[in-house]
């Protein structure tokens, strides 16, 4: 039988395989974690909530605002007031013209 002197076995190859691979992942997933928490982050404070029209519209609708502070506000933001005339359309559908 040969003396194969300081070289792994089978075993010892698969192993090492094997716990580089963990390793790798961890650092993968590890990298991902981290890019996503900051994207989270990032998002939530460059305005994710929409335009500030569409902002004052969430506040008065869960109760932050009276109706008085909302006109205020919009008028400061230079939004026109919504229309309260009849939405349908003049013309009835499908016909020419």
């Amino acid at each position: 039988m040969m003396y194969w002197g300081n070289h792994m076995s089978t075993g010892g190859w698969i192993f090492s395989i094997l716990g580089t691979l963990i390793i790798l992942g961890l650092i993968v997933a590890l990298i991902v974690w981290a890019v996503s928490q900051r994207g989270d982050r990032s998002a939530s404070a460059t305005g994710a909530g929409g335009s500030a029209r569409e902002i004052l519209d969430r506040r008065l609708a869960s109760g932050e605002l009276t109706a008085e502070q909302y006109e205020q506000l919009r008028e400061k933001l230079g939004d026109a007031a919504p229309s309260t005339g009849d939405p349908r359309p003049r013309t009835p559908a499908g016909t020419p013209g």
